[in-house]
C-alpha cells in the first residue's frame, strides 16, 4: 500500500514538473526534493499508524518524483548536445544501479542492524547527495515561461511494455524475506542478499551490450533481456542456486532498460527529451510498484508469484516483438 501510494505521489506532481523545473533553478529544486526525501525518511522513526506511513509515502514520492525529474534535466543542461543520448543512458544507469544498491543495503542492514540503523544510514546517504548536488556547476539558461501544469506524456506502447518488465523486480523485492535469503555464498555459510546477484548481472550486462553492435541492437538486447528474465524466473523454482537466477535477472535487466531508454529519446523531438526521460521513470516505478503490491495481494505465496512472473515476462516478450519494436522502427524521428 505505501509503495503504491508512493507512485500516486509522482503522478500528483507530474504535471507541475516542467513548470518547477522552468520557473525555478532546477538545480535547487533538485536539492529541495532531496531534503524533502530526507525529510520524510526521518519521519519513519517517529509514525504510529498507517495513516501517517501513508501520508509519509506520498510525501516522498512527490519529493521523488520532482527531484529525479529536475535531476533528468540537470544531466541534460550539463551535457554536450552531441553526448546528451549517451548522457541520458548514462544517468538513468546509475538511478537504477542506486535503486539496487539501496535493496542490498537496506535488506542486510534490517536483518543485521536495528531499524534506527536503517533509517540514520539513509538520511546520511541522502545528506551526501543533497552536498554532491550543491557542487554541480549550471550554466544560466533564461526560463521559457511554461504554464503552471502540463500532461504531456506519450509514448503510450513503450510505457506499457515498460510496466509489464519491471512488474518482474517488483515481485520479487517482497521475497526476500526469507525466500530468497537461500542463497549463500560458498561453503561460507554467509547468507548473502538477491539484489547482489542481480546488481552483479546489471553491472556485467555493460560489458556483454557493447558486443552488440550491428543492426538491430535494440531487438536482439531486449529479446535477450526478456529471455534472461523468463529463465530467472523459472530457475527461482528449481534446487539450481538462486545466486544464478539473481544474476540473470540483473543481465536481463541491464540489457533491457538502458535500450528502452533510448527508444523513449528516439521517439521524442528535441523540446521533448525531458518528457521521455520522465515517462521512462513513471513506467519503471508503476511496474516495481505494481510488482510489490501483486506480491503482497498474493500473501507471498512463492509458486503463485514465480508463476505470475513467468507469465507477466512472456507477455512482456510477445509484447514487444509483435508491438512495441515495429511501433518504434515505424515513428523513430531520429
Amino acid at each position: 500500500v505505501i509503495f503504491l501510494f508512493f507512485t500516486l505521489g509522482m503522478f500528483l506532481i507530474g504535471p507541475f514538473h516542467a513548470y518547477l523545473v522552468d520557473a525555478y533553478k532546477r538545480k535547487y529544486v533538485c536539492m529541495f526534493a532531496a531534503a524533502l526525501m530526507v525529510v520524510a525518511t526521518i519521519g519513519y522513526a517517529f509514525v504510529t499508524n498507517l495513516t501517517e506511513l501513508i501520508l509519509l509515502g506520498t510525501v516522498q514520492g512527490l519529493a521523488f518524483g520532482i527531484g529525479t525529474t529536475a535531476g533528468i534535466t540537470l544531466a541534460i543542461d550539463i551535457t554536450n548536445s552531441t553526448l546528451r543520448s549517451a548522457g541520458n543512458v548514462s544517468f538513468s544507469w546509475m538511478a537504477r544501479m542506486g535503486m539496487i544498491a539501496g535493496i542490498i543495503l537496506g535488506v542486510w542492514l534490517y536483518q543485521s542492524q536495528s531499524f534506527q540503523t536503517l533509517l540514520t544510514v539513509s538520511v546520511i546517504t541522502g545528506a551526501v547527495g543533497i552536498l554532491m548536488l550543491s557542487g554541480v556547476y549550471v550554466p544560466f539558461r533564461a526560463p521559457i515561461v511554461t504554464k503552471l501544469y502540463s500532461f504531456d506524456r506519450f509514448l503510450l506502447l513503450l510505457a506499457i511494455n515498460l510496466i509489464l518488465i519491471t512488474f518482474i523486480p517488483g515481485l520479487l523485492v517482497p521475497m526476500v524475506h526469507p525466500f530468497l535469503n537461500d542463497f549463500v555464498l560458498g561453503n561460507t555459510g554467509i547468507p548473502v542478499p538477491f539484489f547482489v546477484g542481480t546488481a552483479l548481472g546489471y553491472i556485467v550486462s555493460l560489458f556483454f551490450a557493447r558486443l552488440f553492435f550491428l543492426k538491430e541492437k535494440t531487438l536482439r538486447l531486449v529479446i535477450i533481456g526478456l529471455g534472461l528474465e523468463i529463465v530467472a524466473m523459472s530457475l527461482l523454482n528449481t534446487d539450481i542456486s538462486i545466486g544464478i537466477s539473481s544474476v540473470l535477472l540483473g543481465l536481463g535487466l541491464g540489457f533491457i532498460l538502458p535500450e528502452f531508454l533510448v527508444m523513449f529519446v528516439k521517439l521524442s523531438h528535441h523540446c521533448q527529451r525531458g518528457t521521455a526521460n520522465t515517462t521512462h521513470l513513471l513506467a519503471t516505478e508503476i511496474g516495481i510498484s505494481l510488482g510489490i503490491a501483486t506480491a503482497c495481494y498474493m500473501e507471498l505465496d512463492t509458486d503463485k508469484m514465480l508463476h505470475t512472473g513467468q507469465i507477466v515476462a512472456s507477455i512482456a516478450l510477445l509484447f514487444f516483438a509483435l508491438i512495441t519494436y515495429p511501433y518504434y522502427i515505424k515513428k523513430k524521428v531520429r
